[in-house]
C-alpha cells in the first residue's frame, strides 16, 4: 500500500470530517429542532380535525336515519289511531294489544329521540373542539412562520460554509485512489471516522491493542489494515 496514497486519505478524512461536523450542526440547530416540532404539532391537529370531520360526518348521516325511524315510527302511532277509531277494539285483549303496539312505538320514539339529544351534545363538544384545534394550529402557524424566517437566514449561512467545506474535501478526494476512497466510504457507513493512528500498538479509534502480526503490517505498510475490533483503517 503507498504510504502517500494512505496520508492523503488522512488528510481527505480531517477536511470531509469538517464537513460532516458542519452538517450534524446544521441538523441539530435548536431553530430546526423547534420548526420541526412546530410542524409536526400542526400534522398532528389536522389528523385530530380531518377525524372530528369524519365523526361528524358519520353523526349526521346516523341523525337524518334516526329522523326517518321516527317518523316511521309516528306513522305507525297515526295509523294505529286511525284504526282504532274507525274499528275500536271488541274486547279487553284486543284492546290491550293495541295499547301494547302504541307503547311499543312511544318507547321507540323515546329511545330514538335520546340518542339524538346524545348526538346532538357530542357534535356540539366536536364543534368546540375544532375551534380549539383552529386557534391552536393558528397560534402555531405563525410561529412557524417568524421561526422559518430565522431559519432560512442561519441555514443561507451555514449552507454556504457546508458547500464550501464540501468543496475543500472533494479536492482532496480527487488526489486519493478511487479503491481506498470507495474502501473508505464502506467503512464510514458503519463507523466515523474511518481512519484511526496508531498509537504504540492500539488503535486510536477505539483504544485497542493490535495483534502483532497486523502491527507489523501496519508499521510496514505493505497492505491496508483494518482494526479487528472496530473495522477501522488503521496507519501509522
Amino acid at each position: 500500500m503507498d504510504q502517500q496514497q494512505l496520508e492523503l486519505m488522512w488528510q481527505y478524512q480531517q477536511e470531509d470530517m469538517k464537513a460532516d461536523r458542519v452538517a450534524n450542526e446544521i441538523r441539530r440547530s435548536p431553530t430546526r429542532q423547534k420548526l420541526e416540532k412546530s410542524r409536526d404539532f400542526i400534522m398532528e391537529h389536522q389528523k385530530q380535525y380531518k377525524q372530528i370531520e369524519e365523526q361528524v360526518a358519520v353523526m349526521a348521516d346516523r341523525k337524518d336515519a334516526i329522523r326517518d325511524a321516527i317518523a316511521r315510527c309516528e306513522e305507525q302511532l297515526s295509523a294505529l289511531a286511525a284504526k282504532v277509531s274507525a274499528n275500536p277494539p271488541e274486547d279487553s285483549d284486543a284492546a290491550r294489544a293495541m295499547l301494547q303496539e302504541a307503547t311499543r312505538c312511544r318507547e321507540t320514539i323515546a329511545s330514538y329521540e335520546q340518542e339524538m339529544n346524545r348526538i346532538v351534545k357530542d357534535a356540539s363538544d366536536y364543534d368546540k373542539r375544532q375551534r380549539a384545534l383552529r386557534h391552536e394550529a393558528a397560534k402555531v402557524k405563525m410561529e412557524f412562520d417568524q421561526l422559518k424566517v430565522v431559519y432560512d437566514k442561519e441555514i443561507k449561512e451555514k449552507k454556504a460554509a457546508l458547500d464550501e467545506q464540501r468543496a475543500v474535501a472533494a479536492g482532496m478526494a480527487a488526489k486519493v485512489d478511487k479503491a481506498l476512497l470507495a474502501e473508505y466510504n464502506a467503512i464510514k457507513k458503519h463507523i466515523a471516522p474511518p481512519m484511526a493512528r496508531l498509537i504504540g500498538d492500539q488503535c486510536s479509534g477505539c483504544n485497542t491493542a493490535q495483534p502483532s502480526a497486523l502491527l507489523r503490517k501496519i508499521k510496514s505498510g505493505s497492505a491496508l489494515v483494518e482494526c479487528e475490533t472496530c473495522g477501522r483503517m488503521i496507519i501509522q
